[in-house]
């Protein structure tokens, strides 16, 4: 778990007139982050969340991915869930954030989700980043099937998290004017995704 205390946001929140935004802002330093799972995996369009080898996709699905590789375009996408506890006794808010994906410690993607996110007053919440990223630029050295495998890792039920992590700066909007965190918050990397419960 990241406990995320930055003293510059919260000298930016002193200076700033007392509203519902910026006590969603202020206690969204106080969250405690931590990374869950992947889920809705994707490789070329094809869902990859019932398939645990290369075997098991079908010929028109290899076919499909067969045309990816060739054009050097074969798009992944997942969802990184994250779970997040705010201690506070009001709601946390943020309005975006921009973020950072590695996978196996290399750099992935950088991007930018203008997502809201709102977590009550002592509660939890599972916040889903979406990604989408051409894995064929990402991962161009190997061949298609294990491009294919790499990506069905991620998609297993008890995939290894400590491959996977991703590092998010929260940013808020006022008026016409984005506030953003002095710098990431790293999550994941060093935990075993949970079974999915049936």
């Amino acid at each position: 778990m990241k406990t995320i205390k930055i003293a510059l946001v919260a000298l930016v929140i002193a200076t700033l007139s007392c509203c519902s935004s910026v006590t969603g802002l202020k206690n969204i330093a106080d969250c405690k982050f931590q990374f869950k799972s992947i889920s809705d995996v994707k490789l070329g369009n094809i869902d990859l969340s019932d398939k645990k080898s290369y075997k098991n996709l079908k010929l028109a699905d290899i076919a499909v991915l067969m045309a990816g590789y060739a054009q050097h375009s074969l798009m992944l996408d997942m969802n990184v869930n994250m779970k997040v506890h705010n201690p506070n006794d009001q709601a946390a808010q943020l309005d975006g954030m921009d973020y950072i994906l590695f996978i196996d410690d290399q750099q992935m993607l950088e991007g930018k989700t203008k997502d809201k996110v709102k977590i009550d007053a002592k509660s939890d919440d599972i916040v889903s980043l979406p990604v989408t990223l051409n894995f064929y630029d990402a991962v161009k050295d190997k061949k298609l099937q294990q491009m294919a495998e790499m990506a069905m890792e991620l998609a297993t039920d008890n995939a290894d998290a400590s491959r996977v992590k991703v590092a998010i700066k929260p940013f808020f909007t006022f008026g016409k004017d984005t506030l953003r965190f002095p710098s990431y918050i790293t999550i994941g990397g060093d935990q075993v995704m949970p079974k999915k419960q049936n």
